[in-house]
């Protein structure tokens, strides 16, 4: 009787023994997770900045592009009245004054050849 109490003993701690094992080497697997997640959040994070640093840039340089279309659009305006109204003037002179028109008229080709240099 006291070999079988012996023996069972004997088995129990050998299942015990299996069982310790097991969990030892599952907490390590999971201690070796746990820092590969750990590695990965701060991966994470540092890609997160880098896209928002993306974001920014490219809102940067929308809004340039964005300003320098503005920009030449008034430019553009402003030519285009300018041109309207000396056109309007030479259109009034010349009707009346041919002479003062043509005068005018070799001003502005003058001034179109100036602009158009660049600075």
């Amino acid at each position: 009787m006291y070999v079988f109490i012996a023996t069972i003993f004997i088995a129990e701690l050998i299942i015990t023994g299996f069982i310790i094992s097991l969990v030892l080497k599952c907490d390590k697997k999971v201690n070796c997770a746990k820092a590969d997640i750990l590695n990965c959040g701060t991966d994470l994070v540092k890609t997160v900045i880098e896209v928002r640093n993306i974001l920014k840039t490219t809102q940067n340089i929308i809004g340039n592009i964005t300003g320098f279309f503005t920009k030449k659009k008034v430019e553009l305006r402003r030519k285009m009245i300018n041109l309207v109204l000396i056109y309007a003037i030479l259109f009034v002179l010349k009707i009346r004054f041919k002479k003062a028109a043509a005068i005018l008229q070799y001003g502005l080709i003058l001034k179109d050849f100036w602009t158009s240099i660049p600075a």
